[in-house]
């Protein structure tokens, strides 16, 4: 089990990298401090820049990716294959939420989440990024888009991917964002979430 227990532990300390924090901190800006005070790409980007979001959703998508990568080669095979290769990426959603270098207050998970299902089950992804483009665009929110899209992955996973592993860790999840999410839904709610549309 030292294997198994050791892929969890490095996939935790792989997902707490706060790539928004590492990216803005040479501009001299702290995204807990400025814009939504969020570590995420959207933040980012609003504060530095596409580009520079998009390059901290490429890295905090990476953080879910590779530890399943991982997982895949070494537990090919194993009993508990798909609850081992899920874990991984749960772990790293997981550090990303609660990152252990700081002080367990991280980011609310999308991107990396994003990265999970890549692996885990693309067309699911596939179809739950339609549904947050067209989210963002109709309401002009990325929140609701993330939490659209969030919610519909655990459906999604049933029908494309019907592995037990899979939709546990995909509702899991779910409720985690929605959870990290809830300054945003109280905003939405009193009509002062900051939209995405340029006014």
């Amino acid at each position: 089990m030292a294997k198994e227990y050791l892929i969890f532990l490095l996939a935790y300390l792989l997902g707490s990298i706060p790539f928004a924090l590492l990216i803005a901190r040479p501009f001299g800006i702290d995204p807990r401090q400025h814009g939504s005070r969020n570590l995420g790409a959207t933040n980012v980007a609003r504060l530095l820049g596409k580009k520079w979001g998009l390059l901290t959703l490429l890295g905090d998508m990476g953080k879910g990716i590779l530890p399943m990568i991982l997982a895949l080669k070494l537990f090919k095979g194993h009993p508990l294959q798909d609850w081992l290769v899920a874990g991984s990426g749960l772990a790293a959603f997981l550090g990303h939420l609660f990152p252990l270098y700081l002080r367990f207050r991280g980011g609310k998970g999308v991107a990396t989440a994003t990265g999970v299902f890549l692996v885990l089950c693309p067309k699911a992804l596939l179809l739950s990024l339609a549904f947050f483009i067209a989210a963002v665009k109709i309401s002009g929110f990325v929140s609701v888009g993330s939490l659209f899209a969030s919610a519909l992955m655990p459906l999604f996973i049933h029908f494309f991917c019907p592995n037990r592993a899979y939709q546990v860790f995909s509702l899991l999840m779910a409720i985690l964002i929605w959870i990290k999410h809830k300054d945003n839904i109280r905003r939405l709610l009193r009509g002062e979430e900051k939209s995405w549309k340029k006014k």
